[in-house]
């Protein structure tokens, strides 16, 4: 049995709950106790990465939702927080992106809604992209530069290649990763306290991803979502030039499964 919010929930950093949150397209209840069933643009839950600590999780269905770059640019600004972001596009969650220069230009590969705004870096990162296909994440050396590539960004470390964890330098910080799944589902991870990359890695291999891959992180690691209701805000420490906009298609709602006590 589900509840919905009638009033506004704001979930913070500070104080993570084990609840699973749906957004999912009006006429799909009966598919609510199962985050992994057909149907849902978008799942939302916190998650615990052993040897680390907590983080946020969202699963992103690219047939329900659309992913993508957003330039504060474009909207008339050199850089925004996410919730900046968010109000000023109408998405439902927005996440922090690629590396940047002091200038707020990018590091490296960026496609934004089809256009080419930065050039692709000779270094040992990853690129995510996303086309007609779906989402995929390669390696710098072998990415082919293609018509009809909708989404793109460069940045690094790669995290899990081809289901394996990769071996990484132990360093903590907070953390933003992004990972394809088997199904072509995305997932994303926010952290606002310091994880160890291997540990997120190693974490991410065991959710099922098949490529993962390491966002900017630090300050510039955020997230906000809001809907129905729910906020969930996960603050930087300073804005950025770059993010990534989730926006589920259709009318949608937030159904809270299992349990309503969200303090």
């Amino acid at each position: 049995m589900s509840c919905r919010a009638t009033t506004p929930v704001r979930l913070r950093h500070r104080r993570l709950v084990p609840l699973v949150f749906l957004v999912l397209l009006v006429g799909v209840h009966a598919a609510a106790e199962d985050p992994t069933a057909r149907g849902l643009g978008l799942t939302y839950r916190s998650v615990f990465v052993p040897g680390s600590g907590s983080a946020h999780m969202l699963t992103v269905d690219l047939k329900q939702a659309e992913l993508r770059v957003l330039d504060a640019r474009d909207l008339q600004a050199s850089a925004l927080t996410a919730q900046q972001f968010l109000e000023r596009t109408d998405a439902t969650a927005v996440f922090n992106g690629p590396f940047f220069d002091v200038d707020g230009s990018p590091m490296g590969l960026l496609v934004v809604d089809g256009e080419r705004r930065g050039a692709l870096r000779p270094v040992d990162w990853g690129v995510f992209s996303i086309d007609a296909q779906g989402a995929s994440i390669v390696h710098t050396a072998d990415w082919v530069e293609r018509e009809g590539v909708l989404q793109a960004l460069q940045v690094g470390p790669r995290l899990v290649v081809a289901g394996e964890a990769l071996a990484l330098k132990r360093q903590a910080a907070r953390r933003t990763a992004l990972c394809v799944l088997p199904d072509g589902r995305l997932n994303v991870l926010v952290a606002g306290s310091p994880l160890w990359a291997g540990d997120l890695a190693g974490f991410l291999k065991d959710q099922g991803c098949t490529d993962a891959l390491n966002l900017d992180g630090g300050p510039s690691s955020q997230l906000y979502l809001s809907r129905a209701g729910i906020v969930v805000d996960e603050p930087g420490s300073s804005p950025v030039p770059v993010a990534v906009g989730i926006f589920v298609k259709g009318d949608a709602e937030i159904v809270r499964p299992r349990s309503c006590s969200c303090g």
